[in-house]
């Protein structure tokens, strides 16, 4: 059984253990209609009006974590694990085995973000599990092997490396200007229009200033918003369907490979209580936001052992180029 061991040099946890299990797909797609049998049980499904399913979802047969584990902490001498708590889902996206992303409609994708939400929102109600993150693999160089549409939901009883050090940095920003420092860069961003790649009422999307990839794109509201899975008014998740099928309609014309990630705020029930002269509301400084990384040869593993990420194309570059995309 994996288990979850933190390196006490870096601090980083490490799945260890971890043993995967090859499944042929080559006579079948396991996520296609009438292939039910060759995937776990749904945990949940959205049926169109024929009473066939439009999304759904369920356990990763390859599965990281599992709902069923401890989330006890041992030692071992000066070293620390525990076991995989979490859970790792598999939410299929459609049931058309060919279609990619740019080939949503708006209600479609309007229709799987309220999916989203709704996996996110069940899973915080576990108090042992820290985050919650959707994320999509598409191609191969972006370590996906299935190409029938597809999206992982994890959950852990710890934050991912990045998660965390965007919460060190957005909390030292507030602390500092008592602004979140999402909203400065939504602000600089729409100012500029050196990076800007679409924007509509409530969201804007641009390449980074600091672009580990080329064409990386972000997503984010333009008022401040810490959640995620909070959205409610129908107009905003409308608009956040409509620029993110944009910016991948742009994107999907200059790479058949990327990873789609949502990064919204932890679970706060599992947020440590801080010395009351640095307590500060994790609502106010930290921004949900869509990081979209489109991969090449160069670019395909995730992060490079040097942990030193080098971008051959300025984000000026890419913004410009992906506006000149006919969509």
């Amino acid at each position: 059984m994996p288990e979850i061991r933190r390196d006490p040099v870096s601090g980083t946890w490490v799945v260890v253990g971890y043993r995967y299990i090859h499944i042929d797909n080559k006579a079948s797609c396991p996520f296609c209609p009438g292939n039910e049998d060759l995937t776990p049980p749904s945990i949940r499904e959205v049926k169109g009006a024929e009473g066939f399913w439009k999304i759904r979802c369920f356990p990763a047969r390859n599965f990281l974590f599992v709902i069923e584990a401890s989330d006890e902490r041992k030692g071992e001498g000066i070293y620390d694990k525990m076991a995989n708590l979490g859970a790792h889902e598999i939410v299929v996206e459609s049931p058309e085995h060919t279609k990619i992303f740019s080939n949503f409609s708006q209600s479609e994708i309007e229709l799987l973000l309220k999916f989203y939400q709704e996996r996110v929102f069940d899973l915080k109600k576990d108090k042992r599990l820290r985050y919650i993150q959707v994320f999509k693999n598409h191609g191969e160089l972006a370590g996906s092997y299935i190409f029938h549409p597809h999206s992982h939901v994890l959950a852990t009883p710890i934050l991912p490396e990045r998660i965390e050090r965007e919460l060190s940095n957005a909390k030292e920003h507030y602390i500092r200007k008592e602004r979140c420092l999402f909203c400065d860069i939504v602000k600089q961003e729409i100012r500029e229009r050196k990076r800007i790649v679409a924007q509509n009422t409530h969201f804007v999307s641009f390449c980074p200033f600091a672009s580990r990839f080329p064409f990386e794109t972000w997503i984010l509201p333009k008022s401040h918003s810490p959640n995620f899975e909070d959205i409610s008014d129908n107009e905003i998740l409308s608009s956040l369907s409509q620029i993110l099928l944009e910016t991948m309609k742009r994107i999907e014309k200059l790479t058949n490979a990327y990873t789609i990630v949502y990064h919204t705020s932890p679970n706060l029930i599992k947020i440590e209580p801080e010395s009351e002269e640095e307590q500060q509301p994790l609502s106010g400084y930290f921004h949900w936001h869509i990081e979209i990384m489109p991969r090449d040869y160069r670019s395909s593993k995730y992060k490079r052992e040097d942990e030193f990420y080098v971008n051959t194309l300025l984000p000026e570059e890419a913004a410009n180029i992906l506006r000149a995309q006919k969509i």
